[in-house]
C-alpha cells in the first residue's frame, strides 16, 4: 500500500470521527465494517468499460461509451443527497474547472457516479443542473455525466479505482474519503487527486498526462516537463532540475539570437561599405 493510501485512510477516520461525535456517538468504536474506509491506489489498472449505468435522462449507458470519445476521463464518485463531503470535492472540482481553458466535451469527460444504489435518475438531473449553472459553459452539458447504477456494478467501479466506502448505520450516511480520478481513452487509471480542492493546474496537467502526449501544444509540454506530482503535498509541484534545464535551453536559445541578431547587422554593414 502507498503512503498516500494511508494518508488517506487516516483522514476518513478522522472525518467520520467527528461526524459521529456531532450525533453523539463520539465514544463509541468505530463500527467494523467502515474501519477501511479509504482510497488504494491501483495506477495502471483497467476500468471495467463493459458495465453499465443509467443517465440523468434515465436511458442507459457503459463507461465505453464514453471512452470510445477517445479522451481522458474525470471519474468522482459520490451521491447526490451526501450532506457535506461530496458537495465540497464537487463545488473543489467546479472552481478548478472554472480556471481552466478546456472543458467537458472538448478536451476531456466526466462522470459522477453515485455510490447509492437507491438514489434516482431525477437526483442525477437536478445535481447536474446545479453544476452546469455553476460551470456557465455552454456545451459542457455534453461532457459532464451524472450517473445512478445498481450497487454491483457501483462497487465493481469503486472496487477497480480502489474506493472503498460504507454505510454507516448510525446516520445512514456513507462513510467514503475525499478524492477524484483520472484515467487515459483507454480507460486506464493514470491519477489519483486527493483532498477537496483541485487547483485548474493539476486538472489541466493530469488530463494532459492521462491523454499520453495526444494534442499537446508546446506550451502544454513545457508545462508538463517543469512541474511533477508530489504524494506528500497531494498537488503538482515544479521540478527544480527540469524547469532549471528549461531555462538553461532559453538562456541558450536566447544568446543564439542575440548573436544571431549581432551577425547579421554586421553582414549588412559590410555590405552597405562594400
Amino acid at each position: 500500500m502507498r503512503p498516500t493510501s494511508a494518508i488517506i485512510r487516516g483522514t476518513a477516520a478522522v472525518m467520520l470521527t467527528a461526524s459521529l461525535a456531532s450525533v453523539g456517538h463520539a465514544e463509541e468504536p468505530l463500527p467494523s465494517q467502515l474501519k477501511n474506509v479509504g482510497i488504494v491506489e491501483n495506477l495502471g489498472a483497467s476500468l471495467p468499460l463493459q458495465l453499465s449505468y443509467l443517465d440523468e435522462t434515465g436511458a442507459a449507458v457503459t463507461l465505453q461509451s464514453v471512452f470510445d470519445k477517445g479522451k481522458p476521463v474525470i471519474v468522482n464518485l459520490a451521491y447526490y443527497e451526501c450532506p457535506m463531503l461530496c458537495n465540497q470535492v464537487m463545488n473543489g472540482m467546479l472552481n478548478g474547472l472554472r480556471g481552466m481553458r478546456w472543458a467537458p466535451g472538448k478536451e476531456f469527460e466526466i462522470i459522477t457516479l453515485s455510490i447509492d444504489p437507491k438514489e434516482t435518475s431525477k437526483l442525477a438531473t437536478a445535481k447536474k443542473l446545479t453544476y452546469m449553472s455553476g460551470l456557465a459553459r455552454p456545451g459542457t452539458e455534453k461532457g459532464w455525466h451524472f450517473w445512478t447504477g445498481a450497487e454491483p456494478n457501483i462497487r465493481a467501479l469503486a472496487g477497480t479505482l480502489g474506493f472503498n466506502y460504507a454505510l454507516d448505520s448510525a446516520t445512514g450516511q456513507y462513510a467514503h474519503a475525499a478524492g477524484i480520478f483520472v484515467a487515459s481513452p483507454q480507460g486506464k487509471i493514470s491519477r489519483y487527486l486527493y483532498g477537496t480542492e483541485f487547483k485548474a493546474k493539476d486538472l489541466k496537467i493530469a488530463l494532459l498526462e492521462a491523454s499520453e502526449g495526444k494534442s499537446i501544444s508546446i506550451g502544454d509540454k513545457i508545462l508538463m516537463f517543469c512541474y511533477s506530482y508530489d504524494p506528500d503535498r497531494r498537488s503538482y509541484v515544479l521540478f527544480a532540475r527540469n524547469t532549471m534545464r528549461t531555462g538553461g535551453y532559453f538562456f541558450i536559445a536566447a544568446i543564439g539570437l542575440f548573436l544571431g541578431m549581432l551577425w547579421y547587422r554586421d553582414l549588412k554593414r559590410q555590405k552597405a561599405m562594400a
